[in-house]
């Protein structure tokens, strides 16, 4: 989980907070602890609170990619000759969860570019500690 992030409070985290509600994550509270900073909005997109929640009490419903970062499809594109596994990089963000991917051989010759959505990939990670993870 990182920020900007869009989550779902999993359970009732206070009166105004209840399970199902949405919300984006702001910033990690506390890396011993597991703890999000994440704002919450209503129907309207008005704020409702920005609260500490533990990563137990809440589920990404779309997660957020930066330009420069790896990403692996999790299906086959057959209509674009791309595989389950393939790695690409984040060219830029074009909309709300989607993102044009740029595919390269080991040389760097590009063989592809497409616009995905955030549930058609997989962030790769290059360290053992995701906060130290850089694109």
């Amino acid at each position: 989980m990182r920020p900007f992030d869009s989550i779902i409070a999993s359970e009732d985290i206070s009166e105004s907070i209840r399970a199902g509600t949405v919300g984006a994550i702001v910033d990690r509270y506390s890396a011993v602890d597991d703890v999000y900073i994440v704002e919450f909005f209503d129907r309207n997109g008005k704020t409702l609170d920005v609260t500490d929640i533990r990563a137990n009490q809440m589920t990404v419903t779309l997660a957020d990619f930066f330009a420069g970062e790896q990403v692996a499809l999790l299906n086959d594109l057959p209509a674009h000759k791309l595989l389950r596994g393939q790695v690409g990089v984040i060219r830029e963000r074009v909309g709300v969860g989607l993102y044009r991917v740029g595919f390269s051989d080991t040389d760097g010759s590009s063989y592809a570019e497409l616009t995905l959505h955030a549930g058609q990939m997989l962030l790769l990670y290059w360290h053992p500690d995701a906060s130290r993870q850089t694109a």
